[in-house]
């Protein structure tokens, strides 16, 4: 601060980097209350997925299509939440180095209800046939995959309060995406050393795909969820 300036000059240069503090605080305050909300509607979308498919595999289909319909209004919602996200980064919530990790964090967590919905989709529009003896196992699959976003949500909810749990959950979430990984390569096996027809096993395959591919997607938002973190503490 220069030396010329008077004690009233200095008072008013400290109270108005005070004022443009304080306005910074806030509207990082409003964008980590928004990806509290935005992970709120994942949450959910993933949720009514787990629902849908569940119903599917039991050949509920009336009750499949019902809760389908709800996983694709959640991820409207979802999506709607990123999108203001992405705006009040954009007019200047958070630090420039921290923006674009931000925007890909939410984009790639955004992602997780995208899947989810795109699984719903696949089975109420292609109706994959799951004979008796493979409902069980599909049932253990969608499990093991959806499991993998408990420790993501919790991890994410720690983002700015504690970094030893984030790290703990991070490590939780590669752990529960390797369980679905074993789940997955036993039903492939499965599938493919059955007595079904090609057709019916490939179309088994691309079940088997859209289940798993959500743990995946998860993976790579706690994934990048660490890189946030690392610059974060710098």
């Amino acid at each position: 601060m220069p030396a010329c300036l008077t004690a009233v000059g200095r008072q008013r240069v400290l109270t108005a980097r005070m004022e443009v503090f304080m306005f910074g605080r806030k509207k990082e305050n409003e964008v980590k209350v928004l990806i509290s909300e935005h992970l709120d509607k994942v949450s959910k979308t993933v949720e009514k997925m787990t629902l849908s498919i569940q119903d599917y595999i039991k050949n509920n289909i009336d009750d499949a299509k019902e809760n389908g319909y709800q996983t694709h209004l959640m991820e409207k919602e979802a999506d709607a939440k990123r999108r203001t996200i992405i705006e009040k980064l954009h007019k200047g919530a958070f630090l420039p180095v921290f923006r674009e990790d931000l925007i890909k964090l939410v984009a790639q967590q955004d992602k997780i209800a995208d899947r989810a919905e795109s699984c719903c989709d696949f089975c109420l529009t292609q109706r994959p046939e799951i004979p008796g003896k493979f409902r069980k196992k599909f049932e253990e699959l969608l499990h093991a995959s959806v499991e993998t976003f408990n420790p993501y949500k919790e991890a994410l909810e720690q983002t700015f309060a504690s970094y030893d749990i984030v790290k703990d959950k991070i490590k939780e979430v590669n752990a529960e995406e390797e369980k679905a990984d074993t789940v997955e390569w036993h039903i492939t096996r499965d599938i493919f050393t059955s007595d079904m027809p090609l057709a019916q096993k490939m179309h088994l395959r691309d079940l088997v795909f859209h289940i798993v591919c959500i743990s995946d997607i998860i993976e790579d938002a706690a994934d990048d969820l660490d890189i946030f973190m690392v610059k974060y503490r710098m």
